[in-house]
């Protein structure tokens, strides 16, 4: 081991007065800026949450030719250091030790192989001197010297190029660079949106998204306003689990326009929980939706919140939100909409959307035409896609039956019907959908049949649904 923690130093705490003074920003921006040169980064008070556990590191750089950095900030001065020692502490000695590092290594190391089973990123240690010079350094008590290379330590005058030496003198140099979203997404796996075939290691949540999550709100009433497809839900969640990574004690709702949107947003925390290796109360976050469950108010779910987010607001009836509005109490209050938002209350805006389907094809048919024009669609679909990555919305609840019937033996399928009282809990989604507009919140399929009677009124909520491609099946007046 290279050196270890510190337990005593005896000092004089008058200030000399030949001191110098460094602006510590300065040195702070040097950090950026090696960061930014190697498309790395760079992190103040990183918060590493790991099962119930939560570890504050001072400073810490990623460089995906080199590894990970990550130093502690000591405050010193040459005054407080002058004639003391420093000795190593051990289990013996029974002293508090004053650094953090050896800790802050073990839970690095352990979350990244709790998330990725088995990972050799480097990992290397640094002090921040920011109140001593190396002249400073040079000068104290030959026990400093012994425990603490200096080839580990950011002094307070070292230049950009005197701390980009440090580093590459601390970790090699390798070719093949280490996936910035494999490592930082682990350790920072809350920001991060889960694997999937095309991303292996995920992909990071936009900027405009971070600055949300990281954002502190209070007592307010807040509108997460953006188009469809631009990523509130998947937003909002992440809220609620920073929220409860930051304070277990908070309560949080999360309300859903349909108990479908619920259910998919309570399988997807339990995800984002196995996968960020965090022990998060389950009961700490609750989900409910108005058209299956008791009246609200009064429930001690509801009762007991500190926080509630209310995701597609728009799709709920009016008298619901403005029970919400009166009986928020000191609750933080979200409501996610893609309609217009009141701009007296605290808004926040999603500007870029991410969620669209790549293609839109449109077919035109009568009403005696459409059932045939439709098979006839899905035919060609199916020959290139598997049967769950197809979902058809039609306008009408009472066209459910007849379509489904009318597909499963043309094509000798098992369409799910999605209608009101849909569970998980007792079906999956492992076949083509069959759907009305109501029922689609919280749903992504690749591909989409939407049947319209009328192709010029707006249908960008259905459309959002799909991620690959859309049939828009009009039907004509005859």
């Amino acid at each position: 081991m290279l050196f270890s923690f510190f337990n005593r130093f005896a000092s004089v705490h008058a200030k000399s007065s030949s001191e110098q003074t460094f602006d510590p920003q300065n040195q702070k921006e040097s950090f950026m800026a090696v960061a930014d040169e190697s498309r790395g980064n760079f992190y103040e008070n990183f918060k590493l949450y790991h099962h119930d556990t939560l570890t504050t590191i001072d400073l810490l750089l990623f460089l995906p030719n080199r590894g990970i950095y990550f130093g502690e900030t000591l405050s010193w001065s040459p005054s407080e250091l002058k004639g003391a020692s420093v000795e190593r502490s051990s289990k013996r000695t029974h002293k508090s030790p004053t650094t953090r590092l050896e800790n802050s290594a073990w839970r690095l190391r352990q979350k990244l192989e709790d998330i990725l089973s088995f990972d050799s990123t480097p990992i290397e240690r640094f002090f921040w001197m920011k109140n001593l010079t190396e002249t400073d350094f040079d000068e104290l008590d030959p026990s400093f010297h012994e425990l603490m290379p200096k080839g580990r330590l950011i002094f307070s005058d070292d230049s950009k190029a005197a701390i980009q030496r440090k580093f590459e003198a601390l970790a090699p140099y390798q070719s093949e660079p280490i996936s910035t979203v494999k490592v930082m997404g682990s350790l920072d796996a809350h920001t991060l949106l889960l694997p999937t075939p095309d991303t292996p290691f995920g992909a990071f949540l936009s900027d405009e998204q971070i600055q949300f999550l990281e954002t502190e709100f209070t007592d307010t009433v807040t509108t997460l306003y953006g188009a469809y497809g631009s990523g509130k839900s998947t937003l909002l969640l992440r809220k609620a689990i920073k929220t409860l990574l930051s304070d277990p004690k908070e309560k949080v709702l999360i309300i859903t326009p349909t108990l479908l949107a619920g259910e998919l947003l309570r399988n997807k925390l339990i995800s984002l929980m196995e996968y960020g290796a965090w022990n998060i109360p389950l009961d700490s976050i609750s989900f409910y939706t108005p058209q299956s469950s008791p009246p609200l108010d009064g429930l001690p779910i509801f009762e007991e919140a500190s926080v509630v987010f209310c995701d597609d607001a728009y799709r709920l009836e009016s008298a619901f939100i403005q029970m919400l509005r009166q009986r928020r109490e000191k609750r933080w209050l979200v409501f996610s909409t893609a309609v217009q938002a009141d701009p007296n209350e605290h808004l926040y805006l999603l500007n870029n959307r991410y969620r669209d389907a790549k293609h839109v094809s449109t077919l035109q048919c009568t009403q005696n035409t459409l059932l045939s024009t439709l098979l006839e669609a899905l035919r060609k679909r199916l020959i290139d896609v598997s049967k769950e990555d197809i979902m058809i919305i039609l306008p009408k609840q009472q066209m459910l039956p007849q379509f489904k019937e009318s597909i499963d033996k043309a094509l000798h399928l098992d369409c799910r019907t999605l209608i009101p009282g849909f569970s998980l809990q007792y079906q999956n989604l492992d076949d083509l959908i069959l759907v009305t507009g109501d029922y689609v919140s919280g749903l992504r399929i690749p591909h989409l049949f939407l049947i319209v009677p009328d192709h010029s009124d707006n249908y960008a909520f259905e459309l959002s649904r799909a991620s690959e491609s859309a049939t828009i099946i009009t039907l004509l007046e005859i």
